[in-house]
C-alpha cells in the first residue's frame, strides 16, 4: 500500500474529543478528535506525544472531561500550538499543508458511535520548531544506502543496514550470522531516530533486532535531519555491541527455556492473533510442538495457577536459543509490522536481562531450522 501523510497546525483549543465515558467503571472511550470538522482515529502514538508535549499524565481523563483537560492546557501554556501528521492510506488525498480552525469541542451525545465516517489515524503532535523528516524523504534515504526489509506502522519507518565493518559472517553451534542493525525513523515529528543491534540467521534469513536500551543507540538531529541519518548510516558501527549480543546468543543455547518464558510468547501470539497482526493460524500449536506439552507435563489445566516465581524454575523441552529463533521466525515471515516490533521488543527484552534459567543445560550439536509449519501462512507488511 502507498502511504500518504498530512502535516499541519492546530491550537489545543481547536481539538474536538468524541468519545463517551462508561457508566460503570468510569473511564472515557475517545473514538475520534475532530480537527478542521474532520473527525480522525487517535493513535497511542499521539496520546504518548500530547502527553509528552504538555507534561501531563495518562490518567488525567479517569478524574477529568477531556475538554475541560484541553481548556485548561490552552489557558496555561505559554505556547499551546501544535504541529500535527495525519496517515492516510492511497485512497486518501494528496498530502500537504493545512492550518486547523474547528469551535471548542464537546462531547458527543452518549449514542453517537466514536468510530463512525473516521476519515484518517491521527499520529504524533509535535513542536512546530522541530524539525521533521518527509515519508519520501526516509524511502530515497534507505534506497540510497541498501536498506533492506523496509517496512512501516504507526509513524515509524524501519529499515535493516550492514555496519561499517560489513557482514562479519561467524557460526554459533553451527548456525551462521552475519552483522546487521536496523534503524527506526519517526516521519510524524516526534522522537529521535533510533539504532538497534541485529543478527541475522543465515539457514532461514530471520533477523533477530535487540530492542532493548542496551542495544540502541540514538541518532541526533539537528534541523537537516535527513544529513544525520545519512552520516549515521555511512558510519555506523558497534563492535563492542555485537560481541555482547553474541555472548547473549551464545548463553541461549546453553540454557533451558522456563516455563515463565514460554508463557509470554504464548500470551504474546494470541494477542497478536486478536489484534488481527499475523495471518498465520497454527502458531500457537507451532509453539507447544517446541516446548512440548507444558500443561500435561506439570499436571495443571491453567499455568497461570502457577506463581511467576515457581514458572521461573520450571524448564521447557527446549532452549532459550529456540525460543528466539521461534520467535524471529515469526516476525520475520509470519507477522504485520506492528506485530513484528512487539515480538523483536520481546526478544530484545530476553536477551538484555538474565535468563530464568541460565546455563542449565549443555550446548546441543545443532538445531532445528525452521519451528513453524509452512501451512496456513500469512505475509508481513511490507513498505512500498
Amino acid at each position: 500500500m502507498q502511504w500518504n501523510f498530512e502535516y499541519g497546525y492546530a491550537r489545543v483549543r481547536d481539538l474536538r474529543v468524541q468519545g463517551q465515558r462508561e457508566k460503570r467503571r468510569g473511564k472515557i472511550s475517545i473514538g475520534a478528535i475532530e480537527i478542521g470538522g474532520e473527525p480522525l482515529q487517535p493513535t497511542p502514538r499521539f496520546w504518548k506525544s500530547f502527553f509528552a508535549r504538555f507534561g501531563i499524565a495518562d490518567n488525567v481523563f479517569r478524574y477529568f472531561e477531556p475538554a475541560e483537560v484541553f481548556e485548561r492546557i490552552s489557558e496555561r501554556a505559554a505556547d499551546d500550538t501544535l504541529r500535527y501528521c495525519i496517515e492516510r492510506g492511497s485512497q486518501a488525498a494528496t498530502s500537504g499543508e493545512r492550518g486547523a480552525s474547528a469551535p471548542c469541542f464537546s462531547d458527543p451525545p452518549a449514542s453517537h458511535h466514536p468510530k463512525a465516517a473516521v476519515g484518517g489515524r491521527l499520529l504524533a503532535v509535535s513542536n512546530p520548531r522541530r524539525a521533521v523528516i518527509r515519508f519520501g524523504e526516509v524511502h530515497d534515504l534507505v534506497g540510497r544506502h541498501d536498506g533492506c526489509d523496509t517496512g512501516y506502522a504507526d509513524g515509524i519507518v524501519t529499515s535493516t543496514h550492514r555496519p561499517r565493518s560489513g557482514d562479519q559472517t561467524f557460526a554459533i553451534s553451527g548456525d551462521r550470522f552475519q552483522h546487521r542493525f536496523v534503524l527506526e525513523t519517526p516521519v510524524d515529528g516526534f522522537g529521535q531516530p533510533r539504532i538497534f543491534l541485529s543478527f541475522l540467521r543465515l539457514i532461514c534469513s530471520n533477523g533477530a533486532i535487540g530492542y532493548s536500551r542496551a542495544f540502541r543507540s540514538d541518532v541526533s538531529v539537528g534541523q537537516d535531519v535527513g544529513m544525520c541519518i545519512a552520516r549515521a548510516l555511512e558510519s555506523y558501527d558497534n563492535g563492542d555491541g555485537y560481541a555482547a549480543l553474541r555472548q547473549r546468543f551464545e548463553s541461549a543455547q546453553r540454557s533451558w527455556a522456563s516455563v515463565h518464558e514460554c508463557v509470554k510468547v504464548y500470551k504474546l501470539l494470541t494477542r497478536m492473533k486478536q489484534d488481527q497482526e499475523t495471518g498465520k493460524e497454527t502458531l500457537v500449536r507451532d509453539l507447544h510442538r517446541l516446548t512440548g506439552n507444558l500443561n500435561e507435563l506439570y499436571g495443571l489445566a491453567n499455568l497461570d495457577a502457577l506463581s511467576v516465581k515457581r514458572q521461573r524454575v520450571l524448564p521447557a523441552r527446549c532452549r532459550v536459543y529456540d525460543l528466539i529463533n521461534f520467535a524471529s521466525e515469526v516476525a520475520t515471515h509470519h507477522a504485520s509490522a506492528t506485530g513484528n516490533r512487539s515480538i523483536q521488543a520481546w526478544i530484545g527484552s530476553l536477551i538484555s536481562d538474565e535468563y530464568d534459567l541460565e546455563g542449565t543445560a549443555e550446548a546441543a550439536p545443532e538445531f532445528a531450522d525452521f519451528f513453524v509449519s509452512s501451512d496456513g501462512g500469512g505475509p508481513r507488511a511490507s513498505l512500498n
